[in-house]
């Protein structure tokens, strides 16, 4: 029976949101999917999950703060977005350069995998997530809202649609890595595409889930979990 949930991840999982009319970054606090589904299953949750974390900092962060002995409780991990992002600013100032994303695809691996084995090792059971899917056209115009010459972006990027297609790339090293190490693994992108137009979940800049995209997170957690795991 899962006793408690202790999170790792980045700002989805933290419950930052943009506010449209401040264009500012704030968080929902009890109304982020963790907060709701923590509440609804009436089991606590500790969010270790920052804002602009990559599953390479959130590793050292899981290996500082994760329980010595946590046997009954759910460790879930939820990385890609900041991994799979890029220096948008050094994209701009020379399109015809060789860039990588911030953690390259192995070491993302290497990492998820390092987090799986931790929370293993202290008797938790992980559960990986799916990344909701973005928007890359309201993507590319937040990133590049102050940048010189953002246009040279999409010189690099060939079409602003490759921003979807390597967030997608990095969601599926995540579904292979489940498969891989027979770790359960809640899918969040599947609830967010089968709304067809699930840009009314996100906000402003494309990314990060709105208040309705934790509504929507909260209720793919709680059926999973009533599905899946002992909660009660």
């Amino acid at each position: 029976m899962i006793s408690k949930i202790e999170v790792w991840g980045d700002s989805i999982l933290r419950g930052v949101v943009l506010d449209p009319a401040t264009r500012r970054y704030s968080r929902l606090k009890e109304a982020s999917c963790v907060a709701l589904s923590s509440r609804a299953l009436g089991i606590p949750a500790e969010n270790h999950a920052r804002f602009g974390m990559t599953s390479e900092k959130g590793r050292v962060v899981m290996e500082r703060e994760i329980p010595a002995h946590a046997e009954g409780e759910a460790a879930l991990i939820g990385f890609g977005g900041n991994d799979i992002d890029y220096d948008w600013r050094a994209v701009a100032a020379d399109p015809h350069a060789e860039h990588l994303p911030h953690t390259p695809p192995k070491r993302f691996c290497e990492n998820m995998r390092a987090m799986v084995c931790l929370a293993r090792s202290r008797g938790m059971e992980p559960l990986l997530m799916t990344l909701p899917p973005i928007d890359a056209v309201r993507y590319y115009e937040w990133i590049g809202r102050d940048i010189e010459g953002k246009e040279n972006i999409l010189v690099w990027l060939g079409d602003v649609q490759q921003i979807y297609r390597s967030h997608a790339a990095y969601n599926r090293l995540v579904v292979e890595l489940a498969r891989q190490l027979g770790c359960r693994l809640v899918d969040l992108r599947a609830s967010f595409l089968e709304n067809g137009d699930y840009r009314p979940y996100l906000c402003m800049d494309g990314i990060h889930p709105n208040a309705e995209g934790h509504a929507l997170m909260e209720r793919v957690f709680l059926r999973y979990a009533r599905e899946n795991l002992r909660t009660a």
